[in-house]
């Protein structure tokens, strides 16, 4: 007859094999911890079904780093910066933080009870190790967001945060990622190919392969980029490298220390400083509106130039070159600057209420 000390072994027995069992048909460990201050969780996933990230953080430093492991690990904590225990395990069941798949995406997401308005400060940390392989969706306000590789398709949406951001990979015309910024601050080592939708921000580009810029009330420093595209208002924009660039700002302050290729500009009360070009130049057209425009040509470009200046002066090294149609308040200009009739290289420049000025 069995006694209840050996039943109680039985199902003590029965359950830790019960245990033991469950963990190795699981996909991934996991670990917790909590406190009457802070709550710490670690979890593993396997990545093979895994391509995208999908992270949701609200007043989260988010650190995403690489490693060459075939899983993704996802380590949170939340603490509550205060010292009274009640109010602390009060606030941690306030604020969670979830981490579920689905389909093929593991996503990493705040949440707060729908009355959530605590005054007490809180900090929340996502540590997340993942193959370089992945595309991104990430949203943060309040926060910090340090990023290193990413290969695959990267969405960024970040409010009020200080980022630094390593390299979004640009491997073919369908990898084009989005970046929105917000009252932020930061860097980007490699933008790659994509969109740059940034308001009131501090931002530096240290290369990029193609951009469509939307840009309102920054300052904007790009040291090496292909193609850029867009639209500058109030902006402070500085560029040293750029192959081809079509800008139209307004009431921005635009300096380009290289322009290579090919640049389009049509300015509204502003300035644009063009430091030189390649000797490649093939073509620059200026449109500008109430906006001193300074700018050199690289000596060894010969090229045909046109244009009209209204209520302004044209001020060119050579201008003797120049045929020149003086009216009231107008001046007309066409000639070839350099040593080669036949270059196809073209400058057309239009300025209205301001001087433009050859170095």
């Amino acid at each position: 007859m069995l006694t209840i000390q050996k039943i109680m072994n039985y199902l003590k027995v029965k359950i830790l094999l019960s245990l033991i069992i469950f963990l190795s048909l699981n996909s991934y460990s996991q670990t917790k911890i909590s406190t009457d201050f802070k709550e710490y969780s670690l979890e593993i996933f396997k990545s093979e079904n895994i391509k995208n990230l999908d992270i949701r953080g609200n007043h989260a430093q988010i650190n995403l780093l690489n490693w060459d492991k075939d899983s993704i690990s996802v380590e949170t904590s939340i603490e509550i910066l205060s010292d009274k225990p009640n109010l602390s395990k009060e606030m941690l069941d306030e604020i969670r933080i979830k981490v579920v798949t689905y389909g093929n995406t593991l996503q990493v997401k705040t949440t707060t009870t729908e009355d959530f308005n605590r005054t007490i400060p809180y900090n929340v940390i996502y540590n997340i190790f993942y193959p370089v392989g992945m595309s991104l969706q990430l949203k943060n306000s309040n926060g910090e967001v340090n990023i290193a590789n990413i290969s695959g398709i990267t969405n960024l949406k970040l409010d009020y945060c200080d980022f630094n951001i390593k390299n979004l990979s640009f491997e073919n015309d369908s990898t084009i990622n989005t970046v929105e910024l917000n009252y932020s601050q930061g860097s980007i080592n490699s933008f790659g190919k994509g969109k740059l939708i940034a308001n009131n921000s501090k931002i530096n580009i240290h290369s990029a392969v193609d951009v469509e810029l939307t840009s309102n009330y920054n300052i904007l420093s790009i040291d090496n980029i292909k193609h850029l595209k867009g639209e500058s208002k109030i902006d402070n924009l500085k560029i040293n490298q750029c192959a081809d660039l079509k800008l139209k700002s307004i009431q921005s302050i635009v300096n380009i220390q290289q322009l290579k290729l090919d640049g389009l500009f049509e300015g509204s009360k502003g300035s644009l400083n063009i430091g030189n070009t390649s000797s490649e130049l093939k073509k620059l057209t200026i449109n500008n509106q109430n906006t001193k425009t300074t700018l050199k040509i690289n000596e060894l470009v010969s090229y045909t130039i046109n244009g009209e200046i209204y209520k302004g002066k044209l001020i060119h090294p050579q201008i003797n070159n120049l045929q020149l149609v003086k009216e009231t308040d107008k001046v007309s200009f066409n000639g070839v600057i350099g040593n080669n009739p036949q270059s196809d290289t073209k400058v057309i420049i239009f300025n209205t209420n301001q001087n433009v000025e050859f170095k």
